[in-house]
Order: C-alpha cells, then sequence, then structure tokens
C-alpha cells in the first residue's frame, strides 16, 4: 500500500525495507520516519530523503534528535539517512514542529564534518 497525495519536508510516515534487502547493522523492518528532503525535490513525489526514527530515548548519540510523534518520544538516527522509493512509504502518522526540524538540519552537519 502506497501513499497518496504531496509528501512534505517534516512529515512522519511509517516504512518498510526488508530483512533480505538490509545488511548488518542498517534498519530492517517496519519503522517511522521523517521526511529530511527539501520540498524542491519531493515535488517530483518518487523519491524522499528520510531520517529513521527510533523508540529508544535513552543515551542519544550527538547525531540522533529527540522527537515526538503522535505523542510517542523517539530518536531520529541522522546516522542512518537514506533515499527510498515512494512505495516504500505506508502512512503518514504526523509531523515534527519547526524546532524539532531545525535541530535535525543542525545536526546533519555533524554526519558529514
Amino acid at each position: 500500500m502506497t501513499v497518496s497525495g504531496e509528501i512534505k519536508k517534516g512529515e512522519v510516515y511509517l516504512y518498510w525495507i526488508g530483512k533480505t534487502e538490509a545488511k548488518g547493522t542498517e534498519i530492517k523492518k517496519i519503522r517511522p520516519a521523517v521526511i529530511i528532503s527539501t520540498d524542491n525535490l519531493n515535488k517530483w513525489n518518487y523519491r524522499f530523503i528520510i531520517a529513521p526514527i527510533t523508540k529508544r530515548t535513552e543515551k542519544f548519540l550527538d547525531f540522533e534528535v529527540p522527537v515526538l510523534v503522535n505523542d510517542k518520544q523517539g530518536l531520529a538516527m541522522l546516522d542512518q539517512i537514506k533515499t527510498v522509493d515512494k512505495s516504500r512509504l505506508i502512512k503518514k502518522l504526523g509531523k515534527l514542529t519547526p524546532k524539532e526540524m531545525s535541530v535535525i538540519r543542525e545536526k546533519i552537519d555533524l554526519v558529514f564534518d
């Protein structure tokens, strides 16, 4: 099942990566992720850059950002950024705040330092 409509930066979706497709410590399963690609890319509506969100909330690293999605705490994992096809997006869960997105933008620089 693929989501329909326009997908925007800051929105959170469930997405999936199969266990046979992921290797080693790569994320594998259905989990939430925030769209971090610019809306200039998102307007093409077929590939999106995402940051997976884990339900873990303690001991976060410098490149993990605490977020709140539907009253559930989690961490956006900026060391696991990936590009996914729209067909991997299952369902919209919500949207991060401008403040959360601002922190994500700042922390992305730590990953590429």
